[in-house]
């Protein structure tokens, strides 16, 4: 059984470290509908592993590292949203990288209860608490 899985698009990196029970996700470029579609059945597949690897749903943290990520347009934000607040792929503890202010904005409407970084060390070191999720 491998001990790990990595999903690579062109406009997206999904990999799971399976002992630090961390979802490490990568959000790149521009995207319409169909990316985000291509993106939603990744993360639903990856999820679908994680008990394989030792990861009981639920119990995982997730980083996104949004930094290569532009700000998206206004008919790609509602389909983020619906997989934001989809209860089947809620984390523990979320994480995001972000590197702009308006991309900041964007995160926080999407996913108003993750914290937010600027770098990945800090946001890997958040991860690692024990406390509960941001508010």
């Amino acid at each position: 059984m491998p001990d790990s899985l990595q999903i690579d698009d062109a406009t997206f990196t999904i990999r799971i470290d399976p002992a630090r029970k961390l979802l490490d996700i990568e959000l790149r470029g521009l995207w319409d509908p169909a990316i985000v579609a291509r993106f939603r059945d990744a993360l639903a597949t990856t999820l679908a592993r994680l008990p394989t690897l030792g990861c009981t749903l639920g119990q995982q943290v997730t980083l996104f590292d949004m930094t290569p990520f532009a700000v998206q347009p206004r008919d790609v934000l509602p389909l983020l949203e619906q997989i934001a607040a989809d209860p089947n792929v809620s984390s523990r503890r979320i994480a995001i990288i972000v590197n702009s202010t308006l991309l900041k904005m964007q995160a926080r409407r999407l996913a108003p209860n993750v914290a937010l970084f600027e770098d990945r060390e800090p946001a890997l070191a958040w991860l690692k608490e024990d406390g509960p999720p941001a508010r």
